[in-house]
C-alpha cells in the first residue's frame, strides 16, 4: 500500500509538471504578443484596457460574444488609447481649415479611454455644423458618401491598422469602411462660380480629377563618411479639378479668371495648359504646372472660357 501511494504521488507529481511546462510553452509559442505587453506597457495600462475588454463583453449576448481575435479580424480596431498613432486623415472640402490630422491628435484619444470619435464630432470640431454631404474614401479606393440628415451620432471613426475605420449602426454594412485616409466636405454654399455655373471645391474634388506634380527640387548632400556628392529629385502630388474638364469651352482660345479681391487676369490657352483647380492652404488656387508658383492665382472665385 505505501509503495502504491508513494507511485501515485511521484505520477501525481510528474503530471503537474508537464502541466507547468506546456503552460510556459503555450505562453512562450501562442501568447508570446500579449506576454511582450506587460513589458511595454505599464501594468495600470494594461488593467484598464482589460476593464474596457469586460465591458465590451458585456454589450454582447453570451451566445454570439466573439473572442479577441475573432474582434480584432472582423473590426480591424483596437481600443488601446495610449499607444500612438501616427497615420495622418486629410479634411479637405468646403472647410474652413482644410488640413492633414494627426489621428492621435483627435479629441477623444487625449482625454478619454474609448478610441473612438463620432464623425459628427469630428465635424463640429472642425468647425463644419450645416453641410450637404460627406465622403469618407479608402486608401483602396473605396469611399461612402453620406448626406447631413442620414448621419447620425452612431457613426464612429475608429483607429485601424491602416488609417481609421468607420461603422454606424444605423447604416447598412456596405456603407462601413476600412483604412479611411481622407474625408471630404461637401458645404451648402457654392462661392464658385465657372461659367456661369455655381459651385464649390468641395464638389469639384468628388468630380473628375487629376493629380500634379508640384514643387519638384534637386538635392546634393556630401557623405561625411566617403566624401561623395549623392543627388536625389523630391516632390510631392496634388489633386484637383483639371480646367478642360470643369470649363463649358474646354478647346477655350483665353481662360478670365477673378479672384476674392476682385483681381482679373486672364490667360491664353498656352498659358493656361494643363492648368487645376487645387486646395492650397486653404485657398481655391488655379495652378500653373509648367510655372513658376508666383504666377498661380489664389483665391479664385470666378472662371470664365471663352472660345
Amino acid at each position: 500500500m505505501k509503495r502504491s501511494k508513494k507511485a501515485w504521488l511521484w505520477g501525481c507529481g510528474i503530471l503537474a509538471v508537464l502541466i507547468v511546462v506546456a503552460l510556459i510553452a503555450a505562453a512562450l509559442v501562442g501568447l508570446l504578443a500579449p506576454v511582450r505587453m506587460t513589458f511595454r506597457f505599464p501594468l495600470t495600462f494594461t488593467v484598464k484596457e482589460a476593464q474596457t475588454m469586460n465591458d465590451c463583453r458585456d454589450c454582447h449576448e453570451a451566445d454570439t460574444f466573439h473572442d479577441c481575435q475573432t474582434c480584432h479580424d472582423a473590426h480591424g480596431s483596437a481600443d488601446m488609447s495610449m499607444v500612438p498613432f501616427d497615420d495622418l486623415l486629410l479634411f479637405q472640402g468646403d472647410v474652413p481649415d482644410a488640413r492633414f490630422i494627426p489621428i492621435n491628435d483627435l479629441l477623444p484619444y487625449q482625454v478619454y479611454t474609448r478610441t473612438h470619435i463620432a464623425l459628427v464630432d469630428l465635424l463640429a470640431n472642425e468647425e463644419v455644423s450645416d453641410f450637404e454631404s460627406v465622403t469618407l474614401l479608402s486608401r483602396d479606393e473605396g469611399f461612402v458618401t453620406i448626406e447631413q440628415p442620414n448621419l447620425t451620432s452612431s457613426g464612429l471613426l475608429m483607429p485601424h491598422a491602416d488609417g481609421m475605420r468607420f461603422a454606424d449602426e444605423n447604416l447598412h454594412v456596405s456603407s462601413w469602411l476600412k483604412g479611411v485616409w481622407r474625408i471630404v466636405v461637401v458645404g451648402r454654399q457654392k462661392p464658385l462660380r465657372i461659367d456661369g455655373v455655381d459651385t464649390s471645391i468641395g464638389r469639384l474634388l468628388l468630380g473628375p480629377t487629376r493629380s500634379v506634380t508640384l514643387q519638384e527640387a534637386e538635392a546634393m548632400y556630401k557623405s561625411p563618411d566617403d566624401e561623395q556628392v549623392r543627388k536625389s529629385r523630391s516632390a510631392h502630388r496634388a489633386e484637383g479639378a483639371a480646367i478642360a474638364d470643369i470649363v463649358a469651352h474646354p478647346d477655350f482660345q483665353t481662360l478670365v479668371v477673378r479672384d476674392g479681391a476682385g483681381h482679373v487676369k486672364t490667360l491664353s490657352a498656352a498659358e493656361a495648359e494643363g492648368a487645376l483647380l487645387l486646395q492650397l492652404r486653404n485657398s481655391v488656387t488655379l495652378v500653373l504646372p509648367a510655372r513658376n508658383e508666383s504666377q498661380w492665382i489664389a483665391d479664385v472665385v470666378e472662371i470664365t472660357s471663352q472660345p
